[in-house]
């Protein structure tokens, strides 16, 4: 589960993520395959890792924010705060932070899956999966307000469920 994060599951904000190519140009230690979610809060990318051979998840800030403090600190705010967070059901933070022409971002666990607001859209989710899956949620909920986290935004768009389909 990502904890804590403004919504990057519809585009609510007019914002428009920055493009590939142009991610790929800021990012160049990374390969940047899709972008996978947006919001007005921020977009979320797919990308590659080649020196761990791994795929991340990207969650960018627009810039149009970056330039205003207090949302470039949330985001700080929620990076180190995901950063702190070892649990299985929530997505570890592998790093954070800044391009050249100041773009922000959080590098973070790549859930290769769905959202359970698909999964609900699409009634794929059975009636005896529901009460595992709200277990799962609540199990990470309450290990992230024990240690004074707050998600500020939690909707079935920003729960991922992996192939699994355990909670993440």
């Amino acid at each position: 589960m990502n904890t804590p994060s403004p919504g990057t599951d519809s585009n609510d904000g007019g914002f428009t993520p920055p493009g590939i190519e142009a991610l790929q140009e800021a990012l160049p230690q990374f390969e940047i395959l899709e972008l996978i979610g947006q919001g007005g809060m921020g977009a979320v990318y797919k990308a590659r890792q080649p020196k761990l051979d791994r795929l991340v998840a990207i969650k960018i800030l627009p810039a149009e924010l970056t330039g205003d403090a207090e949302f470039a600190e949330r985001f700080l705010i929620e990076a180190r705060a995901m950063a702190k967070m070892k649990h299985s059901r929530i997505v570890t933070v592998h790093d954070f932070g800044e391009t050249d022409d100041g773009l922000l971002y959080i590098v973070m666990e790549y859930v290769e899956g769905t959202d359970l607001a698909r999964l609900i859209r699409d009634g794929s989710l059975s009636s005896e999966h529901v009460i595992p899956v709200l277990t799962q949620i609540c199990d990470a909920l309450n290990y992230a307000h024990r240690r004074q986290v707050v998600h500020r935004d939690i909707k079935p768009g920003n729960i991922m469920l992996d192939v699994e389909g355990q909670v993440k």
